[in-house]
């Protein structure tokens, strides 16, 4: 057995035992921090692995967010029959929008794919009769056997492992390695045969339907949704968290989750308006310092590893 799944065997069990040592909040920050990972996670199948920057998939985030709250409301589905429709929703979108933006490189995918999270954004606030525009849809909460934050956490974690295992096989797979290739050289791989946008449209949706379901995840977990989870700042979160983490890692963004929100919720207990000014901090000496993010720094892969390679 390898150290890393060792790791990851031990870190299994730890969040396993965690609800028998955890009190509630606890519990709650835990589950927040699987919901970020699963979407820094799938955010990460295009940035990572795709080389594909979007500056809007919170769009994704949110309609998954919407399609599984408005059943609820609107339609008086139970909680667990109006989950699926979350990655269901989220991969029509991305699937839309995908055909669009992946005919683009660089920055102008960046700004198309920030253009269609406005548009996603404009339409939820707008659509008040629908969505509740800014006042959003309350009273989004699980059924009575998931209320509880260790039933939910317990839910929350068997999904996103599940989702988690989904995506390293995506990831691991001959469709893993061609979207490596078409990162490191598009040209060289279409000139071996691969269908560039038709692979890029894939892992636009694969990431699409997963950011779906955290954000599904997310509305149960929150009890209600707004159209702030469409908004362009919500798609920064996974950029960041998967930069904090290690983009070139599979596992980077999960550490980036964990550092993230627990790092947000030891400045904002003491400085809550001083945090986007912390963070920032972080951000920025994480990319001039620390590349690799916090995997790289498990990994000796720092600042030090950087100067003994120039020198």
């Amino acid at each position: 057995m390898t150290a890393s799944a060792r790791a990851l065997g031990l870190l299994a069990v730890v969040l396993a035992l965690a609800p028998l040592a955890l009190p509630p909040f606890f519990l709650q920050l835990l589950t927040e921090i699987a919901i970020v990972g699963l979407f820094a996670t799938a955010f990460n199948l295009l940035m990572g692995f795709g080389g594909m920057v979007s500056f809007g998939h919170a769009a994704y985030f949110a309609l998954g967010a919407y399609a599984a709250a408005l059943l609820v409301k609107r339609a008086g589905v139970p909680m667990l029959l109006a989950l699926p429709a979350a990655p269901l929703a989220a991969a029509a979108g991305a699937l839309l929008f995908g055909f669009f933006i992946v005919r683009l490189t660089h920055t102008y995918f960046a700004m198309l794919s920030l253009a269609f999270a406005q548009i996603v954004f404009t339409v939820i606030f707008k659509w008040k009769s629908l969505t509740g525009g800014d006042d959003g849809l309350l009273d989004v909460w699980p059924p009575a056997m998931l209320k509880s934050p260790a039933a939910y956490y317990y839910f929350t974690l068997a999904t996103v492992a599940l989702s988690l295992f989904v995506l390293h096989s995506v990831s691991e797979s001959p469709f893993g390695y061609a979207l490596r290739s078409v990162r490191e050289n598009p040209r060289r791989a279409r000139f071996i045969g691969i269908n560039v946008r038709r692979l890029q449209l894939l892992a636009f949706v694969i990431s699409g339907a997963f950011s779906g379901l955290a954000g599904g995840l997310f509305a149960f977990y929150n009890g209600s949704v707004f159209p702030d989870f469409a908004y362009f700042t919500k798609s920064f979160e996974p950029l960041v968290v998967a930069l904090l983490g290690g983009a070139q890692s599979f596992f980077g963004p999960l550490a980036g989750a964990f550092g993230f929100k627990i790092l947000e919720w030891l400045v904002s207990r003491q400085w809550p308006v001083y945090w986007p000014l912390f963070l920032g901090t972080i951000v920025v000496l994480v990319i001039v310092a620390l590349p690799q993010g916090f995997v790289g720094l498990a990994g000796g892969q720092g600042w030090r590893t950087r100067l003994i390679r120039k020198s």
